[in-house]
């Protein structure tokens, strides 16, 4: 028998999955996902070091400390298996977090030696420095999209952590592999630009678009649908823009410094790719591998997930193919008209894909902000204090919560502003998942449910948010 909270006078909606047994199949998924994507990281490593000949031996100097963080997280997950469960799980957690960090540091290094050989890591430092404001801007914008539910900062950063780090070092031996094959199998000519083209979309989308699938299977519960597979993705691809902008800077450094204007070469990188190319790029085409996964999050059929999914993959692979082919075949120029070019293509290459991803997120806000509406009046009219039917029309409009924010801080200053955006938040947090709940997208059992109902509750006592007449 379930038990209801005793602020609810009437039962809430019932559970999709009142209390799941066992884990989820998903996750059995994404155990085989990772283990692919260890099985290929390590064999980047090899080939790096027997066949590309970019690390260098001092670089076990640097390693030294992903050592001692395996060790640590060794130590701390044989340990665990000495304590008592209600331990056990917070100290393997660590463990793995630790684990996780020395993974990818190693990758870091790695990366740096391959992107910043060229030019020397001064100049690869100033040009991660510049690159920097650039893309944090990107990702809080990216973060910002999310009108209604704004997804925490520890996956977005996760997300870009992979597009920077594990995608990038994916993708090192992959186009390196295909690059020599395709070198032997293909004479210098059109055929071998167009083959280069392609692995850069395919390859390149298929490290990056893991990211975003993984966060889809782990994650499902933080990963509502369309709009958070925008947010996710572009977060990837940022992160591996970003890393690209360092290589391309670096190199191209390097190339043009005996003329006198590397300088000048680092400079354009710059601006293609962190002002003009910081979402006309690689953030639009993750963001189209994201917005088909966020579609299949809120499908029925298993095939359609597939469609849904694998057409995101594809419709990203041929918008990074046809930028990529386009720069083969007819390269920009190198005089002042170039400049004007690069704006050009940039508005017609990509532009179309750019304009379906906001086609795609706005959509999907208003469909999330009708649903969303919706549980709030059905939530209102249970009576359990969590939404007054006062706040329905407020919390339905993402203008309206800002407007009684802004209400809030001008009336009890900065600590009602956040005590009200705390409990927005969380009110917000619980119409979510009554929607997923109600549609059977959830696995977390009822009780969540009505523990985001107490959390309400208990932030909207006096003592949390001051008293504040609703805005009309």
């Amino acid at each position: 028998m379930i038990t209801y909270p005793p602020t609810s006078p009437t039962p809430p909606i019932w559970a999709a999955n009142p209390r799941p047994r066992g884990r989820p199949e998903r996750y059995r998924l994404t155990i085989a996902v990772a283990v692919i994507v260890l099985i290929v990281l390590v064999a980047s490593s090899i080939l790096d070091y027997v066949y590309l000949d970019t690390i260098p031996s001092r670089t076990a100097l640097y390693g030294l400390l992903s050592v001692a963080l395996v060790a640590l997280a060794t130590i701390i997950g044989v340990r665990a298996l000495d304590r008592n469960p209600a331990d056990r799980r917070r100290h393997l957690i660590r463990a793995g977090v630790l684990l996780g960090l020395a993974v990818l540091l190693w990758l870091l290094v790695i990366d740096v030696f391959v992107f910043t050989g060229a030019a020397g890591p001064g100049v690869a430092a100033i040009s991660a420095l510049a690159c920097l404001p650039t893309t944090a801007f990107g990702l809080f914008v990216v973060r910002r999209m999310d009108r209604n539910e704004k997804e925490p900062w520890r996956l977005v950063l996760v997300a870009f952590a992979w597009g920077a780090i594990v995608a990038t070092s994916m993708v090192i031996w992959g186009e390196s592999l295909w690059s020599a094959v395709a070198e032997r199998a293909l004479v210098p000519g059109p055929g071998l630009d167009a083959s280069t083209a392609f692995s850069a979309g395919l390859l390149e989308e298929l490290a990056k678009g893991v990211a975003v699938l993984l966060l889809f299977l782990l994650m499902r519960n933080e990963f509502d649908d369309v709009v958070d597979g925008i947010v996710y993705g572009a977060a990837v691809g940022l992160g591996f823009n970003f890393m690209e902008s360092i290589a391309y800077m670096t190199n191209l450094y390097a190339i043009f410094s005996p003329e006198g204007v590397g300088g000048y070469a680092a400079g354009f990188q710059w601006y293609a790719r962190q002002v003009l190319g910081l979402f006309f790029g690689h953030a639009t085409y993750t963001a189209l591998i994201g917005a088909g996964i966020g579609i299949a999050r809120q499908l029925v059929s298993r095939r359609q997930k597939v469609i849904a999914v694998a057409s995101g993959f594809l419709i990203a692979i041929a918008a990074h193919f046809s930028w990529d082919a386009w720069l083969a075949f007819f390269p920009i120029e190198t005089s002042a008209l170039g400049l004007v070019e690069i704006h050009l293509r940039t508005l017609i290459m990509t532009g179309p894909f750019t304009a379906a991803v906001i086609a795609l997120l706005l959509s999907g806000i208003r469909y999330e902000g009708k649903a969303l509406a919706e549980q709030f009046q059905k939530e209102a009219a249970e009576g359990t204090g969590a939404i007054l039917p006062a706040e329905v029309p407020i919390l339905a409009s993402p203008w309206r919560r800002l407007a009684q924010r802004m209400h809030a801080l001008g009336k009890g200053g900065v600590r009602a502003y956040l005590a009200l955006a705390r409990l927005q938040t969380a009110q917000l947090d619980l119409a979510m998942e009554r929607w997923h709940r109600e549609r059977k997208e959830i696995d977390e059992p009822l009780e969540a449910e009505h523990e985001l109902r107490r959390r309400v509750i208990e932030l909207r006592r006096p003592s949390r948010v001051p008293s504040l007449k609703p805005l009309t």
